[in-house]
């Protein structure tokens, strides 16, 4: 219903923000961290999703089309509700979860309020088996294949990057000795510079 809204923050509370557009205020969910990043001088842009059900309409956000998409594939994980999948992403940062999915970390998700290991399992298992039955990237020759690389590529993926974006700059950034997560950290930081 709304893919997106600009405006100024008004109001902060515990768990989202009220942002003012065309003189309407409007209650919007946000993880603690994006919410600490946002200025509240200057007009933001922040991408939404729309939960509704009988009892409920609720307005989830984020700073960016990335965590929104992200987001919408942790809540396709059946038992992984908006308001869980908010809680998760609160509790975590969508790298790290996306690093932990990659990595089949059940600890790091587990980690999240509310989240048992059958859960964490679950979400490994489902948003995994969506990422790997992408098409596979070609890795450039001089790129020598290792696990941290791959595991960095599944995450990426996972965060909604596509195979384009991805082969757009692994040439560009070191990943040889590399962590899994310090690759991830290159990249985004390649991708922020280069937009």
């Amino acid at each position: 219903m709304y893919a997106y809204m600009i405006g100024k923050i008004t109001d902060r509370f515990e768990q989202g923000i009220v942002l003012e557009v065309s003189n309407i205020g409007y209650n919007i969910f946000m993880s603690e961290n994006e919410i600490n990043r946002l200025d509240d001088k200057e007009e933001v842009k922040i991408f939404t999703y729309f939960d509704h059900k009988e009892e409920y309409m609720r307005l989830f956000g984020f700073e960016n089309k990335k965590r929104l998409e992200f987001f919408k594939k942790l809540i396709s994980v059946n038992g992984v509700g908006a308001k869980m999948g908010m809680a998760i992403m609160n509790a975590l940062e969508v790298e790290s979860l996306a690093t932990a999915i990659a990595t089949d970390d059940v600890n790091v998700i587990k980690s999240a309020p509310g989240v048992g290991p059958k859960l964490a399992a679950k979400i490994i298992i489902e948003l995994k088996d969506k990422i790997e039955n992408d098409e596979m990237i070609v890795k450039k020759n001089k790129i020598v294949k290792n696990k941290n690389l791959d595991e960095a590529i599944v995450a990426l993926k996972v965060l909604g990057y596509t195979d384009k974006d991805i082969n757009s700059c692994i040439d560009e950034i070191e990943v040889e000795s590399k962590t899994t997560q310090d690759i991830i950290k290159a990249f985004l930081k390649y991708l922020g510079t280069n937009k």
